[in-house]
């Protein structure tokens, strides 16, 4: 034997917590960094750290690197037992699991040689390595299950240690790495269903064949095929439903954090001024210069209230009238841009629209000024002359003039 059991067991069960920090000491370790642990977990006074240390290499509990190293690292049998004993569990990766379903599948070949030779050693050993490869199946995808949930306590319980982008870059990698490449391997129609089908048909033929009589043990390999089709689809189902809902929530949150960090470096980098022109709304103002009377508001008023009600217009549908006027004041009114734009700048608004248009009354003269002051495309300005008056054909009107230009 590589070194007594009982000794072995014995230096373990009083040195738990040394094992328990070399184990959790990722990667190659110094032989000053080891001596350095040995002394921060020493309780005991009747064995000196100068006599652990060597136990450990005895029991070959830490072994070098390479051959007369300085390096050392904990040994992978006593590392995978100390995992299981702390529950710290390893995820195997999809191509671990590929490996096993490739390593099946040449199983298979072998299998399927064996019982077409009646070869009863060939399927003997054949079946041993099933069983073998089928534990080990079902205790990786079970560390990987454990692993996953691990990750989801941890998301948990470090909610204000870890910034929201790392978080959803973890739960991103779960996602992406292990629980979709591993729903896509053990789906009912995924590659490991196939597999076990096929290792339950050459079993199911074996037995007929009379080449394998054990009726229990051919029992028990078919229940531990299925056992491991329903375990491996019901783990990683239940690690998605764990994962997605984690998984949205934190999308969300880093989507509004990396806005809110696109607009805070626009901000600082652009200034606020230009912060305000793109996320404000601007006013228009007018400035009047003569301000209606009370008694021309109160005459506003009463043509509002006193204005007889107008009945319901009939359309004749079946009649070809002529255009309404309104709509040819709303065309006209909407062709004064394109008009006005020739004759850029206009000293006199006003006086322009009713020379360009003499046949127009006041209330189109009026509209038309209207429109072209609150056009975005151009730019007034009230000038403070002295007032001028303006002859329509129902009236005149008599106003200060209002110069037009492009804006």
């Amino acid at each position: 034997m590589k070194v007594n059991p009982l000794t072995f067991f014995n230096f373990c069960g009083s040195h738990v917590p040394l094992l328990r920090d070399l184990m959790l000491h990722s990667g190659e370790i110094s032989e000053a960094e080891a001596r350095r642990i040995i002394r921060s977990t020493h309780a005991s006074n009747e064995e000196l750290p100068e006599t652990t240390w060597r136990r450990l290499l005895e029991l070959q509990i830490l072994v070098p690197s390479e051959p007369g190293g300085d390096y050392f690292f904990l040994a992978d049998p006593v590392a995978r037992v100390l995992a299981y004993l702390f529950d710290e569990a390893k995820a195997a990766t999809p191509e671990i699991i590929s490996g096993y379903i490739q390593s099946l599948d040449s199983l298979h070949k072998q299998l399927s040689r064996a019982i077409d030779g009646d070869d009863l050693t060939g399927v003997k050993l054949a079946l041993e390595e099933l069983q073998q490869t089928l534990r080990r199946i079902y205790a990786d995808l079970d560390e990987t299950h454990r692993s996953i949930i691990t990750e989801v306590g941890h998301y948990k319980t470090e909610r204000q240690s870890v910034s929201v982008r790392d978080k959803f870059r973890r739960i991103v990698h779960w996602m992406e790495r292990y629980v979709d490449p591993m729903v896509a391997i053990v789906r009912p129609d995924g590659p490991l269903r196939a597999s076990f089908d096929e290792s339950e048909r050459l079993l199911h033929q074996a037995r007929e064949n009379g080449l394998f009589n054990d009726l229990p043990a051919l029992e028990r390999n078919l229940r531990h095929l299925r056992l491991v089709q329903r375990h491996a689809l019901r783990i990683f189902q239940q690690c998605r439903r764990e994962l997605q809902p984690l998984y949205d929530s934190l999308r969300r949150a880093s989507f509004i954090a990396e806005g809110a960090a696109i607009a805070l470096l626009r901000l600082q980098r652009d200034g606020d001024d230009i912060w305000a022109a793109a996320h404000t709304i601007s006013s228009l103002s007018l400035r009047l210069q003569h301000v209606p009377s009370d008694a021309a508001i109160e005459r506003a008023a009463r043509g509002v209230v006193d204005h007889p009600p107008e009945p319901a217009p009939v359309l004749a549908l079946h009649s070809e009238a002529a255009e309404p006027p309104a709509y040819r004041q709303h065309v006209w009114i909407e062709g004064l841009s394109a008009e006005v734009r020739a004759s850029l700048p206009v000293p006199d608004l006003l006086g322009w629209i009713t020379q360009a248009h003499p046949q127009r009354d006041t209330a189109d003269i009026l509209a038309g000024f209207t429109r072209l002051v609150f056009d975005g495309e151009f730019s007034t300005a009230f000038r403070d002359h002295a007032p001028a008056t303006y002859i329509t054909p129902d009236g005149t009107l008599e106003a200060s003039p209002v110069e037009l230009s492009a804006s």
